[in-house]
């Protein structure tokens, strides 16, 4: 399973979850095998500095990415819809804390 996590940085699981989702700079995606990460990727997110439009790009480069669950802060209705449609499942986790805390915390209650 895949699970991407909208952050701040290219720190991967030491960075901190972004505040949104459709314009965060970076998506860290986890690869999760039986709970455990077995992956840890940094992947620019295109749509970050988009004035418009930034959920579908954002939702494209996720689905590109083969991710299975997004664990984010704020993600808008739009963007949301788009992901449900492409099969991405949509989590809520709290921003500002580190991406292996989010990660865990989600782990722990999925």
């Amino acid at each position: 399973m895949k699970v991407a996590i909208p952050s701040k940085g290219e720190k991967g699981l030491r960075d901190r979850v972004a505040e949104t989702f459709s314009r965060a700079p970076i998506f860290t995606i986890i690869t999760l095998e039986k709970g455990k990460v077995r992956n840890v990727e940094v992947v620019k997110n295109r749509a970050s500095e988009m004035s418009q439009g930034a959920g579908p790009v954002a939702a494209r480069t996720l689905k590109e990415n083969k991710v299975d669950v997004v664990l984010a802060g704020d993600i808008g209705p739009g963007a949301r819809d788009i992901l449900e449609t492409i099969d991405i499942r949509v989590e809520k986790v709290e921003p500002g804390l580190r991406v292996k805390e989010a990660l865990e915390k989600w782990v722990k209650g999925a």
